[in-house]
């Protein structure tokens, strides 16, 4: 495999250099524009629904993520893959790799799966992680809440986002109740920190071996969803270059070729906690668009196919905003105002808490 990727890279522009993107929601949309803009074409395989990457991609193969002969089909004519969402079974990304390039590689999305595993990665680079152990019972919750002195966060192990399978944990709760309620016999009990704020980092590393950073973002969530993101975010020096390095240790860890966003909680005594990792586009730098020269989904396709990339920086100051639910239905406030960028996502269904669009303004 070694060879062939040597061989292969750089991919150039070209009618015939389809780049395969895994899943259809919003971020592969904006990866597949960003591939249109710089040339390539783009392939889409995903399940059928509600999929508003198929408006923007070249050709759609729908298929479940065990049709291993569909995924065949798919991985024929493409020159790499990328996922847009990290909860692709490793054996779907495994199938297709023995095909072609899957950036970043089926290891670094199982690492991303999963807590307890990108906690322990995060601690083998030398962050500082809060204290957290494992649930699987009702015998260890009770257990371990009283450890941590009914100050914490029951977290499934897997398949949360955007504050799904989460509950807080405080003397006031039944744990008979929130462990029934929680029904998942595989999860986390985290120690509830009390944060600063949170940033966030994102880190890319090319096929050619060329790396680069962008600038901080600093995060502000309501109910587990990110609300509004502020970039470029001030980070005394020595700090950032303390977060770099412990970043670039992650990323070699896990063998990255790709985006790895860390997300981190900064406390009052200026110290940095360790919270979630995700390989691949993030919602905390979607500002890059309007506010770098190349944005988060240039990078990434320029990273997979091999071209060199170099620190990304920002002259002026960004604010980035989601439109959550049923906010899209005020969208033309922000439409018709000049000093918003908008992105509408083009999601046919409206559910409260769905990510449906986010407008970025200059500060």
């Amino acid at each position: 495999m070694k060879k062939k990727e040597k061989s292969l890279f750089p991919i150039l522009p070209s009618k015939s250099n389809f780049i395969g993107i895994l899943g259809g929601g919003q971020l592969g949309k904006m990866t597949a524009m960003a591939a249109s803009k710089l040339g390539f074409p783009t392939s889409l395989y995903c399940p059928k629904g509600d999929n508003p990457a198929e408006e923007v991609v070249t050709k759609v193969l729908h298929g479940s993520w065990d049709n291993f002969s569909k995924m065949n089909k798919f991985s024929s004519d493409i020159v790499c893959a990328t996922s847009e969402f990290e909860n692709v079974p490793s054996k779907a990304l495994d199938q297709i790799a023995k095909n072609v390039p899957v950036l970043p590689n089926s290891y670094v999305f199982k690492s991303a799966q999963f807590r307890d595993k990108e906690k322990i990665i995060a601690s083998e680079a030398g962050f500082n992680v809060p204290k957290w152990f494992k649930i699987r019972s009702i015998n260890d919750l009770q257990k371990f809440a009283k450890q941590l002195d009914f100050n914490a966060v029951l977290k499934t192990n897997s398949l949360g986002y955007d504050g799904k399978g989460q509950s807080i944990i405080n003397s006031r709760v039944n744990l008979h109740d929130v462990w029934s309620i929680t029904d998942f016999s595989d999860c986390i009990l985290e120690e509830k920190i009390n944060f600063k704020r949170e940033i966030s980092i994102l880190y890319a590393k090319s096929a050619d071996q060329t790396e680069c950073f962008f600038p901080i973002s600093e995060n502000k969530h309501h109910k587990g969803i990110l609300r509004k993101t502020l970039a470029p975010s001030f980070v005394e020096e020595k700090k950032l270059r303390q977060i770099k390095k412990l970043t670039r240790n992650f990323a070699k860890l896990i063998n990255l070729t790709g985006l790895l966003t860390i997300e981190m909680f900064e406390l009052n005594d200026g110290s940095i906690l360790f919270n979630e990792m995700a390989p691949r586009p993030h919602n905390s730098y979607h500002w890059t668009i309007e506010g770098c020269q190349n944005s988060q989904f240039d990078i990434l396709i320029k990273c997979i196919c091999g071209h060199s990339i170099s620190d990304q920086t920002s002259p002026e100051k960004w604010e980035m905003n989601n439109i959550i639910g049923p906010e899209i239905n005020s969208i033309k406030k922000y439409v018709m105002n000049k000093n918003f960028s908008c992105h509408i996502y083009g999601k046919k269904e409206v559910k409260s808490g769905r990510k449906m669009g986010h407008v970025t303004k200059k500060l």
